[in-house]
């Protein structure tokens, strides 16, 4: 089985459109993508209904909390290695 995998990187397409793309990758290695136009310094008020919209292979509550705690180390990573400013 394979580990949980989530990055958020900024590539040529994010940067002309403002934005960052991020990587959900689950226990079976399915990977999915989603940008994110604007993105929130935090997503830990949001329900696992929202991150299935986004990933869709987003399947339980270990999915959802590995995916909210992995996008705040993220998005800490991106702004101190000013990557991106909110």
């Amino acid at each position: 089985m394979a580990r949980l995998k989530f990055e958020m990187f900024v590539d040529e397409w994010s940067s002309k459109n403002r934005g960052v793309s991020s990587t959900f990758t689950d226990g079976n290695g399915v990977e999915s993508t989603s940008w994110w136009s604007s993105p929130p310094d935090s997503i830990s008020h949001v329900d696992i209904g929202y991150l299935k919209g986004r990933y869709g292979n987003v399947k339980t509550k270990r999915h959802e909390v590995f995916i909210k705690s992995r996008f705040r180390e993220e998005m800490q990573r991106l702004v101190e290695n000013k990557e991106i400013h909110i």
